[in-house]
């Protein structure tokens, strides 16, 4: 196999940055919800729009803001409650001396699997033992709810809804039995927002224009290698495509899978997993991180590519995130640029490096407001906002909050056959969806995984 190496000052920029840009979402990350506070858990793609819909945004009011006595906490997909780095630096490294060859300008370079990514802990009720905090869409979402069901030890139960880009079942029922099984109920899922996934490159890329995505699917297999031999680029570069590839268990590499899948009418025995990982010149990267590209030393930049949800680089070029270096006149990993230093003037007056707020500018995103489908057409894939809860907390008959005679589920995010509006159907809900970059959308799937009717 091919051993990928990365500058060893880069590859500790992006997993800083990346760590920096996933934990600083919500302060509510290490907060360790109350008995009866509704806890969610997931993707880290979602948790931006959760987060917006738990505690607001800007002007914008969130449910927390009205100050109920019982809360909304979004659980964040990063972080750690025992005080861990959730990394290892390589500038740590006691090998780091002779471990790997010199590159450009005399930089060091070591392995990628050198760096070590540690399982963050999360308190998800107040006073209980601690767990490894729950992330990704499918096993920290969809999948962390049906395995919360209580153990000999008396934990568990303490999920109560699953945030994901994945449904329940893409087809059949396997996990809705599972979750019959283990939890003594089925699941709903209520969708509040679309989001898009397309290929992002560097800024400055040998790609063309766009990418078809027969054409995806033929990088990802390694049947298309460099940038001349894609059917209408023959004058194009003759260096070599680096198709970035996702972990197994996110979300968003779900999702690539599928979009390949139905534009090119495959299913999942004739395009697997291992088919999107055959290209000899692919590596694994974070999810949804632009530094997945930019920390690329600049000879690997301009060669790769992506698969990347439009509303997060729209999030992040916001001004939202933030990112933080130590040292000074350090180079933003977002774009490039040497803007960093250990403190920094604004507003006349000298501030620490704690609020610096990143950028996307250094990656493109390639037929971004493209929604064709087909072969031929430029990949992108429609994914959504999924809230997933069990049966049995939708048909409860105790009410939330004092005063109130609705649910957590009725008030939150679905209440057949009432006159109260579930708060992510509000015009206050819809808003925060719609600042976190994906477009409101209402959408209600029952346990036999068929929509209902909410019209």
């Amino acid at each position: 196999m091919k051993t990928t190496r990365i500058a060893a000052g880069g590859i500790a920029a992006a997993v800083i940055a990346s760590t920096v840009l996933a934990a600083a979402t919500s302060a509510q990350a290490d907060t360790a919800p109350q008995e009866k506070d509704v806890v969610s858990t997931g993707s880290d793609i979602l948790q931006t729009a959760f987060n917006f819909v738990a505690d607001g945004y800007g002007a914008l009011p969130g449910y927390n803001t009205a100050g109920n006595r019982w809360r909304f906490i979004n659980i964040d997909s990063s972080g750690d409650a025992q005080g861990r780095t959730a990394f290892t630096d390589p500038r740590l490294l006691t090998t780091i001396t002779g471990n790997g060859t010199v590159g450009e300008n005399g930089v060091k370079y070591i392995k990628q699997s050198d760096v070590k990514v540690l399982n963050p802990a999360i308190a998800l009720r107040a006073g209980q033992p601690l767990v490894v905090r729950p992330s990704g869409g499918g096993g920290g979402g969809r999948d962390a709810i049906i395995n919360d069901y209580v153990d000999g030890d008396g934990i568990g139960n303490w999920i109560d809804v699953g945030r994901s880009p994945d449904p329940v079942d893409a087809s059949g029922q396997t996990n809705q039995n599972k979750a019959q099984d283990q939890l003594g109920t089925k699941l709903y899922s209520v969708q509040f927002g679309t989001d898009r996934q397309v290929m992002a490159t560097a800024a400055e890329t040998n790609a063309p224009e766009s990418l078809s995505a027969e054409t995806v699917k033929k990088i990802y297999k390694g049947e298309i290698r460099t940038w001349n031999q894609i059917p209408g680029n023959e004058s194009g570069s003759t260096e070599t495509i680096i198709p970035l590839t996702l972990p197994n268990d996110a979300g968003m590499w779900n999702t690539f899978l599928a979009g390949v899948r139905a534009a090119n009418g495959l299913t999942a025995t004739t395009w697997t997993d291992a088919d999107a990982r055959s290209n000899p010149n692919s590596f694994n990267v974070q999810q949804n991180d632009p530094t997945a590209i930019t920390a690329l030393p600049p000879s690997q930049q301009k060669n790769a590519i992506v698969p990347f949800p439009r509303s997060r680089a729209a999030v992040v070029n916001s001004g939202y995130y933030t990112v933080a270096a130590d040292g000074a006149d350090q180079t933003n990993p977002y774009n490039g640029t040497r803007e960093y230093t250990k403190s920094f003037t604004r507003d006349g007056k000298t501030l620490g490096n704690h609020r610096i707020a990143a950028s996307a500018s250094g990656i493109k995103l390639l037929a971004a407001s493209s929604s064709s489908t087909g072969a031929s057409a430029p990949y992108g894939q429609n994914f959504a906002l999924w809230a997933i809860f069990r049966q049995s907390d939708l048909d409860s008959t105790v009410p939330w909050q004092p005063g109130s005679t609705l649910n957590w589920v009725r008030t939150l995010f679905y209440n057949p056959g009432g006159d109260a509006v579930p708060f992510v159907r509000t015009p206050a809900g819809k808003a925060l969806v719609e600042a976190a970059g994906q477009v409101p959308t209402y959408r209600v799937f029952g346990t036999d995984n068929q929509e209902i009717d909410v019209a």
